[in-house]
């Protein structure tokens, strides 16, 4: 059995495109269901997040499960945002998926929880040995990342650090207002760490308002357009901007006048653009505080060096156990091809003892000659797989290759 994975996730497509994939967990069992009864897949796992959707397949025949991959799956595998691995580069894919080294915020841990639960899903339908081996490593890997490396204590995002920044002004986010202009990555980043913080009134305002909402709808928070910017800027204490607007969106007028309605308590915006969405000239008054994303870069350049060096730690741990997990699979494959050659031996010897065995033959002479027969058998392959044995531990795979021509054995099994 080979293991594989078909996904896509936040670095090969939008949200729009994710969306598309989505499988709600809900779902995951009819799926599965789905799934396992192909002849081309033995047993099946779906992890389906904001992030990502993944599907992680057992299959009999990898190569012809390759070739056969979008009609079974149903949907198209040789699409740029749709990524395959095999082997131990799935495994790989899998570890750094549940250790959060794949996330969209780094380190983060909730992903964690979301493979669990793919794992007791898909263990309710039909879990064989290669894939429950390949997610107990995945967990057992996560939590040698989390142990042994740092990687989640120096984010190094900006949107993190100025989700810190908010925190530092405020102390706790649960009693402010937060309002989030724009609707891409950067806006959605700054929603989990909010949420990772307790904040629990958020909205998201978007030039495009089904955006926002659709982006709003994820996380339970408010949808507004950008036309209601002015109109509704008192409400917020605390304002981020993370978009790609040429010209300022928020500017010093409408700004003075959320002011006056606030009775003049402080409001914080911090501005991830570039060009900046925030006039500059806000600075002038004297309530609110305004930081650009310039204002952060010390911080993030701080973490970034500790951050690489934690994701390298991350990374080798990560490829080693995938080594090891590849070294399992091999020898799961190398069993099954002593079993086929075993196999191949006793359809052989039965073969010429039916059509040897006289028609009258007695129970006694029947015995007799399966006896006789099995103990020659038996005798004549026993050097062939003394050899077989030898050549498999080696781990040779050319080696492995030719004795598999030479028997006619199957490598894919």
């Amino acid at each position: 059995m080979a293991i594989c994975v078909i996904g896509i996730n936040h670095k090969t497509a939008d949200l729009n495109a994710r969306e598309a994939y989505t499988v709600a967990e809900t779902e995951y069992a009819d799926h599965l269901k789905a799934l396992v009864e192909h002849p081309g897949i033995d047993a099946a796992a779906v992890i389906s997040t904001c992030n990502r959707t993944e599907y992680y397949l057992s299959v009999p025949a990898i190569k012809q499960f390759q070739a056969q991959a979008s009609e079974i799956m149903g949907f198209d595998c040789d699409a740029e945002t749709v990524y395959c691995y095999v082997g131990a580069q799935c495994a790989a894919h899998l570890f750094a998926v549940t250790a959060g080294v794949d996330s969209l915020v780094v380190g983060e841990t909730q992903i964690q929880g979301q493979v669990k639960r793919a794992f007791d899903a898909a263990s309710q339908i039909h879990l064989n040995a290669e894939l429950n081996k390949l997610f107990q490593m995945a967990f057992k890997t996560a939590k040698m990342v989390r142990s042994e490396t740092e990687i989640g204590r120096n984010p190094v995002s900006v949107a993190h650090c100025a989700v810190q920044l908010g925190r530092q002004i405020f102390g706790a986010l649960n009693e402010q207002k937060t309002l989030i202009v724009g609707s891409g990555e950067t806006a959605e980043l700054l929603i989990r760490y909010l949420i990772n913080h307790d904040a629990t009134n958020i909205t998201v305002a978007n030039r495009t308002l089904a955006k926002a909402e659709k982006l709003a709808r994820h996380f339970n928070a408010e949808a507004m357009s950008l036309a209601q910017i002015n109109h509704r800027l008192n409400e917020f204490d605390l304002v981020f901007t993370a978009t790609a607007s040429p010209q300022p969106l928020i500017t010093f007028e409408p700004c003075s006048q959320a002011l006056k309605i606030r009775k003049y308590k402080p409001m914080v915006m911090i501005d991830l653009s570039v060009p900046r969405d925030i006039e500059d000239s806000i600075k002038k008054l004297d309530e609110v505080f305004l930081y650009s994303v310039d204002d952060l870069q010390k911080v993030i350049a701080e973490n970034m060096q500790r951050r690489e060096s934690t994701l390298d730690e991350a990374r080798r741990i990560i490829e080693a156990e995938a080594a090891l997990l590849e070294t399992w699979l091999n020898s799961r494959r190398h069993h099954d091809l002593l079993q086929q050659y075993q196999q191949k031996v006793e359809q052989i010897k039965q073969q010429v003892v039916n059509r040897q065995m006289p028609a009258d033959a007695s129970e006694t002479d029947i015995n007799r000659i399966n006896t006789v027969a099995h103990q020659v058998g038996k005798k004549l392959s026993h050097d062939h797989i003394k050899g077989i044995k030898k050549i498999l531990a080696s781990g040779n795979q050319e080696h492995i290759k030719l004795i598999a021509e030479v028997f006619n054995l199957d490598t894919e099994k």
